[in-house]
């Protein structure tokens, strides 16, 4: 069984192979980069100074050792 196995798997990793390329590579087709766009106005994805102030004693308070 383990021959036959063998067998099934080379077959199928041959025919794979041979087949890849069947269509041939297609043309490269650069296409332009697109404006750079410029917005006015704060950033939504900054945290305050509050909430990272609050996550670093939240965490030194999680990992003290106080008994």
């Amino acid at each position: 069984m383990k021959k036959i196995s063998s067998f099934v798997l080379a077959a199928t990793v041959a025919l794979s192979s041979t087949t890849a390329f069947a269509g041939g590579t297609n043309d490269v087709v650069i296409e332009p980069a697109p404006a750079p766009v410029v917005v006015d106005g704060g950033s939504s994805s900054a945290l305050p100074w509050w909430a990272v102030a609050a996550g670093v004693i939240g965490v030194g308070v999680l990992l003290s050792d106080s008994k």
